[in-house]
């Protein structure tokens, strides 16, 4: 479930949406599941909308499509929620379907519209989409009993976003530092190493007030550092959470490619030792 519908169609089709496809391999993916669904008799749904969506997890079939967006899904802030549901929405019909699944399931929830916010530098957006995040973990927890669930909660990378100190608790996370800088114009709570939001210095070598500005908007760029069309990722260690059975593994510092060892051997799936054994 999530966006990309332009993808699983052909360049000669239109979507319900007015989004042409993109495959120029002539394949509708979206009916070839269907058929597929079909003969195998087994029970399927394919959904567009909320609404769609919202009725099929009521009674969940065998196999739930959803795609909702020719392209990404619309940032929390700016989407339609009428017709686009939420990531903690899109995260409890999930497990509604997948726990008809006697032997249980697994999972993978992305909140992937904070990197692209980042990479714009548009750091409203990104807190906003970080929260939706969260709200989707919450609704988990939630649903998922501690008993017999794991929950792991990561990132695959860090953004080179600055939390610039010795701001004063309460503040203003989006606005300016209560200090000014050497040059005596303000800076930025947050701010980026890189990325779109550079800004020229003026005659002089004078820095710009971004102050002046509407830093509320959800469409305003923060300032960088360093000019770039896109914002990188950064090097920084990721912070792992876990909740559940075996959560007691996910500690210390360890190599990324050993998450998926840590979630089979709790799962007691795949090769090598397991938890049950």
């Amino acid at each position: 479930m999530g966006g990309g519908r332009r993808e699983f169609l052909p360049d000669t089709v239109i979507d319900e949406e007015g989004t042409p496809g993109r495959r120029s391999d002539g394949n509708n993916l979206i009916e070839q599941w269907q058929i597929d669904k079909f003969s195998r008799n087994v029970s399927y749904q394919y959904v567009w909308n909320r609404d769609q969506f919202m009725s099929a997890v009521e009674s969940p079939p065998e196999y739930l499509l959803g795609l909702f967006e020719g392209s990404h899904m619309q940032y929390h802030m700016q989407a339609n929620k009428s017709t686009e549901p939420s990531l903690a929405e899109l995260t409890e019909g999930a497990i509604k379907a997948l726990s008809r699944n006697e032997k249980g399931f697994f999972l993978f929830v992305e909140g992937g519209r904070i990197d692209h916010a980042h990479h714009d530098n548009l750091v409203h957006l990104a807190l906003d989409e970080t929260i939706e995040l969260s709200a989707a973990v919450a609704r988990a927890a939630e649903l998922l009993s501690e008993e017999d669930s794991l929950i792991v909660v990561t990132s695959d990378h860090a953004h080179v976003m600055s939390f610039n100190g010795y701001t004063h608790r309460g503040g203003d996370i989006l606005g300016p530092s209560d200090d000014l800088g050497d040059d005596g114009i303000p800076y930025m709570t947050l701010s980026y190493s890189n990325g779109p939001g550079y800004r020229p210095h003026s005659n002089g070598g004078v820095r710009e007030d971004v102050t002046k500005y509407d830093y509320h908007d959800i469409d305003f760029v923060a300032p960088a550092a360093v000019p770039l069309e896109s914002e990188t990722h950064g090097g920084d260690d990721v912070a792992v959470f876990a909740r559940g059975p075996q959560h007691q593994m996910f500690s210390g510092l360890y190599e990324q490619s050993q998450l998926p060892h840590l979630m089979a051997y709790a799962a007691c799936i795949g090769p090598g030792l397991h938890a049950c054994d």
